[in-house]
């Protein structure tokens, strides 16, 4: 009996043996150290930065999972502009028209040629779930001949279906780069071209 049991303990003690073992330990070690590395890394870039989507929409995160309040705000630069007071309420009436759905609300703060892309039933297909809020104007610079660039950051609510292919969450965090211009004296929002916005799950 007891030759068998040292037999069995001479044959775990082998070289063949011990050092797979051993680097299954290491491993399992290893891999425990790096986690715990990885989540003070991530713990010391959220302390430092906050959390990237409230950081790229320049707003606050609703708590309650929501996009937030639908009223338009201006930060202290934007403000300044002569024509703070037109443009922000030119976004307003843009962000109420897509929440409620009012496809000829939209076409009248949009420009000749963006609401001339969108059709109703396009336009209705966009925003049937999506809710805007939490919208702020960082600056109005104008660029000449009666236009302005206008970034702003904003939040999103929608069906995860609605979201664009690559982030199919329910909550999105924007950071987008509008154009306002000039139409027979009136000022209009040109729809974000490609390249224009950025935005992260939050």
């Amino acid at each position: 009996m007891t030759g068998a049991r040292g037999g069995r303990l001479a044959a775990l003690t082998r070289p063949a043996v011990t050092v797979p073992i051993a680097l299954v330990v290491l491993l399992a070690v290893l891999g425990a150290a790096a986690a715990v590395l990885a989540d003070r890394a991530s713990g010391t870039a959220r302390d430092a930065l906050g959390d990237t989507g409230p950081a790229l929409a320049g707003v606050a995160l609703p708590d309650d999972g929501s996009a937030g309040s639908p009223t338009v705000v201006e930060s202290p630069s934007a403000a300044t502009s002569p024509r703070a007071a037109e443009i922000r309420d030119l976004v307003q009436r843009q962000v109420d028209a897509r929440n409620n759905g009012d496809y000829g609300a939209w076409v009248a703060t949009s420009s000749a040629t963006s609401s001339a892309s969108v059709s109703s039933a396009q336009f209705a297909d966009r925003n049937r779930t999506v809710k805007v809020g939490s919208v702020i104007l960082r600056r109005i610079d104008p660029v000449g001949d009666g236009e302005y660039v206008v970034p702003m950051g904003m939040i999103t609510t929608q069906d995860p279906a609605a979201a664009p292919p690559d982030v199919r969450v329910p909550r999105l965090c924007w950071q987008v780069s509008m154009s306002v211009v000039t139409e027979r004296g009136t000022l209009r929002l040109v729809d974000p071209s490609a390249g224009s916005s950025l935005r992260t799950p939050c």
